[in-house]
């Protein structure tokens, strides 16, 4: 006899109601799990402060455009604001004065307008929760925004790109620089990755360009001592040496003294003073120089004169002369010094090396902060 089939339909069972009271209906275990599962199965309300991905106004991708393009724009603007108000930091006075109140207002439009974008795109950063989180925000775009273009400015000018001369170029490309900032705070690796690699990248090249441009520390040094790189000549004295190194353009000059070498059989003594004059304006463009010391020059060179070739006095010290360009050198030797090793010496002017130069003048200090953070990554990378 086969088994009797049990129906897979849930069971119900009506239970007898009591005089005045409407029957009710019991339900099965299996038909009340059923019941339950389809009061699941109807939509639920989105989280308070969740967006529908439906919504392209309040989802995520929709505030990342948002956000990207608006940093985009300022981000262009900046240059074009600071340029102007840098013009009038040199122009000084009164302008000088309106352009430190315009500088205190774009600062503070720049905070606000950054933290109206963070509370209008709270879904895209992690610090558009609060109003702190907010300040925080725009204030690490307003940094590391200014770093970013910096390092592109350094780029620029080191390569001669000549992109800062085009208004275009300057707007699409400053706010570009910004794109990355913005990309490193918000939510989400596979833009947090790339934006940082980006700005890595952008930080070292530009500190690399930041380094080899600008002057040189010959150019700091000579310019600290007020002389330029034309005027400066050594010459060579054998069996002397300078009891200091100005190139003869110091006060005074230059003094060498007698090492006590032996030259042609006999010590060598005495001392010559070595001076370098630039020329007069008026000696530069003829050779008639009136009233300069050494008028009987002519206006090439080099040439090499003795004193007595002057018109000196024969109980003078004994002189030699020699023109280079713009300047006069001039050799005085003391007593024991002839004439004629002033005039080979004098001979032998010739123009101071970079190591020279370096070794002569002392280190001068920075005149701003950026020639000293220069300095600082010559010394150290």
């Amino acid at each position: 006899m086969a088994a009797p089939r049990h129906s897979a339909q849930p069971r119900s069972r009506r239970t007898p109601a009591e005089p005045g009271t409407q029957a009710v209906e019991v339900w099965s275990g299996a038909r009340r799990d059923q019941a339950d599962s389809g009061a699941r199965r109807e939509p639920a309300e989105s989280p308070a402060g969740r967006p529908r991905w439906t919504d392209p106004a309040a989802s995520r991708p929709g505030q990342l455009v948002w956000q990207l393009v608006t940093v985009w724009v300022l981000g262009g603007c900046a240059p074009l604001v600071l340029a102007g108000i840098t013009r009038g930091f040199d122009l000084g006075g009164g302008v000088a004065a309106l352009a430190t109140v315009m500088l205190v207002v774009a600062v503070l439009g720049a905070v606000a307008l950054l933290y109206l974008l963070a509370r209008a795109t709270s879904v895209v950063t992690p610090l558009g929760a609060t109003p702190a989180r907010r300040l925080l925000w725009a204030a690490l775009m307003i940094d590391g925004g200014t770093i970013a273009w910096l390092a592109g400015r350094a780029i620029v000018n080191a390569h001669d790109l000549g992109v800062l001369h085009n208004g275009r170029l300057t707007v699409l490309l400053g706010g570009a620089v910004m794109l990355p900032v913005a990309a490193l705070l918000t939510r989400g690796w596979w833009l947090r990755t790339p934006a940082a690699l980006i700005l890595l990248v952008l930080a070292g090249s530009g500190l690399v360009a930041f380094r080899d441009s600008g002057p040189s520390e010959i150019d700091l040094r000579l310019a600290h001592a007020g002389w330029t790189r034309d005027q400066l000549r050594v010459v060579t004295i054998p069996g002397y040496q300078p009891a200091q190194q100005t190139f003869g353009l110091g006060s005074g000059g230059d003094e060498y003294l007698a090492t006590g070498a032996i030259l042609n059989g006999s010590s060598v003594t005495g001392r010559i003073r070595l001076v370098t004059t630039l020329l007069p304006i008026e000696c530069q463009l003829t050779p008639d120089c009136p009233g300069f010391a050494h008028p009987l020059l002519p206006s090439t060179g080099p040439s090499t004169f003795l004193g007595t070739a002057w018109g000196i006095d024969e109980t003078d010290p004994p002189n030699a002369a020699i023109r280079d360009g713009d300047l006069i050198l001039e050799l005085t030797g003391g007593p024991g010094v002839t004439s004629a090793q002033l005039r080979t010496a004098v001979a032998t002017a010739r123009r101071a090396t970079d190591a020279e130069v370096l070794t002569a003048l002392p280190e001068s200090p920075a005149p701003n902060p950026a020639e000293a953070l220069r300095r600082w990554l010559r010394n150290h990378t």
